[in-house]
């Protein structure tokens, strides 16, 4: 999916659009889809009034659903962005959802200095780890079954 198929379709894309409470709504939409399940590792509530209120967020809107995909970042103006999540609800999976959110964060945020991403994925989430393979990360690390992948930013010139 690129931008303008979302602009096309019933799908709208925003940044930093959504509050806090449809951020939780989303995650505890989303939860089962992460490995282990989102809801047993973090207070969703508070990881979304985190994100709300200190991520860049790209965010995925269905007219009819609300908030259906969301990729957040921490860009604290060093050499790292961390992404710290990329969720697309169930019903919206399988469309490039992901991918388009991922590829808007780095049109938006690739600069020309020296910079990179960063995340950190559950080896066990294999479409998920190939999504990021894909979109250019590379692992570095793993620690049990926590693998830190990185991708540099293209320094690409905006027009």
């Amino acid at each position: 999916m690129t931008w303008e198929m979302a602009r096309q379709g019933s799908i709208e894309l925003a940044v930093d659009r959504a509050s806090a409470d449809q951020i939780a709504r989303h995650l505890r939409e989303c939860s089962d889809s992460f490995v282990p399940p989102l809801a047993e590792r973090v207070d969703i509530a508070a990881y979304a009034e985190k994100i709300a209120s200190r991520a860049i967020r790209f965010e995925a809107w269905d007219a009819a659903l609300g908030l259906v995909g969301l990729v957040a970042v921490y860009d604290n103006a060093g050499l790292d962005v961390f992404v710290t999540n990329v969720s697309v609800a169930p019903s919206c999976r399988g469309a490039g959802l992901a991918q388009c959110l991922l590829q808007s964060c780095f049109d938006r945020l690739d600069i020309p200095s020296a910079r990179r991403y960063r995340l950190e994925v559950n080896q066990h989430s294999e479409a998920v780890v190939r999504l990021y393979t894909r979109m250019g990360f590379t692992p570095v690390s793993q620690a049990g079954d926590l693998i830190s992948m990185e991708r540099p930013a293209t320094g690409k010139d905006k027009e």
